[in-house]
């Protein structure tokens, strides 16, 4: 599955070709880019209140999450139980700063993005704001439209001990 995913998702972007620096390329419906538009702002509101079953009704049963320096999670089950170890540890506010390449092909759409998080540690401690980039993966699936492929990394250097 994460193959087919991969290679949809390099066709659909090379096919479409790349616009400027900064521009936002769309393609699709207006219909199809306001439901995307959707999924992707409940999602995020989803994150930052903890709701994680409100999180997994957004994406499909197979959802491949890609989180930063940890390994690959396949399916609701392993994103459920990452997602409840994560919300006891932080609380989390997050923002999409913007999106970009929205794709639509057929049944399927693929988005670049980037944002904004504040995780703040639930026994205390100092926030930590960090600045990154993602990518989505969209399967129309009975007429909804949801998550299939979810990756994000930071844009902030990681420290070395010297």
């Amino acid at each position: 599955m994460v193959n087919a995913i991969a290679v949809v998702a390099l066709v659909a972007l090379a096919a479409g070709g790349h616009g400027q620096p900064g521009t936002a390329a769309q393609s699709g419906t207006p219909a199809d880019r306001q439901a995307i538009s959707q999924i992707r702002n409940q999602e995020i509101a989803s994150f930052s209140s903890g709701d994680v079953e409100q999180l997994l009704s957004l994406c499909t049963d197979d959802l491949v999450l890609m989180p930063p320096n940890e390994p690959t999670l396949v399916g609701k089950d392993a994103v459920r139980a990452w997602a409840r170890a994560m919300y006891q540890e932080f609380k989390i506010q997050g923002s999409y700063t913007s999106t970009a390449d929205l794709r639509v092909v057929g049944d399927w759409a693929f988005e670049r993005m980037s944002f904004k998080l504040t995780l703040t540690p639930v026994g205390g401690g100092a926030a930590m704001e960090d600045v990154g980039k993602g990518f989505h993966v969209y399967r129309r699936e009975g007429g909804a439209w949801k998550i299939a492929l979810d990756i994000w990394n930071s844009d902030t250097p990681v420290a070395v001990a010297r």
